[in-house]
């Protein structure tokens, strides 16, 4: 196959169906199972994620102290915006902790009860941040508009200046201790390759039986645990720089009031602005936790467009039974039924599905059904 940019290489596992010919068959094995399955990452990838780990550990402790400061606060200069930023903070925190968790879980190894591992543990964890984002932000809005409505409050603008710059200032130093990795990610990666085995078995001299069935394995390659890593550490730092933005703006706000007392609807602005900012990017978020429990079609993956390609293969006669979904976002599933000519070679035409898979698509786990006419 062609060049390989993967960190880990999979299984694809493909049964052949011989209707009463009598074929050679082979059975491709190879040192590395399927991830889903196995685990067996290299020393490389369990470093990659220990230091994911540590980065991800020190940003939860940052930021618990930051939204404790901000709370306490918040509280005291009786300041809505400051105290929407500590939710903030509390979302935040729950997404790094569940970041965490995936990067930890991504070590477990399947049971047969779990066969394809834990990696929807991901897509749990964050329908229950989003839950979480929700209840704090109707909270605050309905603060807020009690506020707007009675207009009997004070805020102390001062320390609201204070608390929204020491945040800002604590950003700012996770920004720059994040940079490298966040760099880093876009400008290397890793590679390596895997050789399998291909072992002969001549069966011309037997009678076959119809329906007889020889199972092979197939290698894909995917995008392994590094490449979760990144996105991890990439994800935390557009979240570090949405923060510094909120916390501009709570500063920005507390000048308002510092100069002119009176311009309370200053932070009141600021914590509807950004409350409503959070609900609203929670809908893509519960969009695709929808699409993968409900097993959709990933929506960077045409399913009709894929189908087409695969009937256009050379001998291929007709394609059923797609099935393309996801376990968790980027891990993606196919299994199909493909009938072919009995003139084409079968394991031809499950080496080019396998490639056209994981090339085109990025389908790292394709389970194929060849039948011949």
């Amino acid at each position: 196959m062609g060049q390989e940019n993967s960190d880990s290489v999979e299984l694809s596992q493909v049964k052949i169906i011989d209707s009463g010919i009598a074929i050679r068959s082979h059975k491709f094995s190879c040192s590395s199972t399927c991830p889903f399955s196995d685990h067996g990452y290299s020393q490389s990838d369990s470093a990659q994620r220990s230091k994911a780990a540590t980065k991800l550990c020190g940003l939860i402790v940052c930021y618990l102290i930051v939204m404790v400061v901000e709370i306490l606060g918040g509280l005291k200069a009786n300041s809505l915006a400051i105290l929407t930023d500590a939710a903030h903070l509390l979302s935040d925190i729950a997404g790094f902790s569940i970041s965490l968790f995936t990067v930890w879980v991504s070590g477990w190894t399947a049971t047969p009860e779990h066969s394809f591992g834990y990696h929807r543990v991901e897509v749990i964890g964050a329908l229950l941040s989003v839950q979480l984002i929700w209840v704090m932000s109707i909270s605050l809005i309905y603060e807020a508009i009690k506020r707007l409505i009675t207009k009997q409050t004070e805020v102390n603008g001062r320390l609201m200046f204070v608390i929204a710059a020491f945040s800002l200032v604590i950003n700012v130093i996770l920004v720059f201790w994040l940079g490298h990795d966040h760099h880093h990610g876009h400008s290397h990666h890793d590679h390596s390759h895997h050789t399998c085995n291909d072992e002969g078995h001549n069966h011309e001299g037997e009678e076959s039986r119809t329906g007889d069935e020889e199972s092979m394995n197939l290698v894909s390659t995917t995008h392994g645990s590094s490449h979760m890593v990144n996105i991890n550490i990439r994800g935390a730092y557009l979240h570090i720089i949405c923060d510094c933005i909120q916390s501009l703006a709570a500063m920005v706000a507390g000048v308002f009031i510092w100069v002119k007392p009176k311009w309370l609807v200053a932070d009141l602005i600021c914590t509807l602005l950004f409350t409503t900012f959070a609900l609203t990017t929670t809908f893509t978020i519960i969009r695709d936790i929808i699409h993968v429990l409900m097993e959709r079609a990933p929506a960077d993956i045409d399913a009709a467009r894929l189908e087409n390609g695969l009937k256009l293969m050379t001998g291929v006669r007709h394609v059923h039974d797609l099935h393309i979904w996801a376990i968790t976002s980027g891990k993606h599933v196919l299994s199909c039924h493909v009938v072919i000519g009995s003139e084409v070679s079968p394991q031809g035409i499950l080496q080019e599905i396998r490639e056209y898979c994981e090339l085109t698509y990025k389908i790292s786990h394709v389970t194929i059904q060849v039948e011949q006419e």
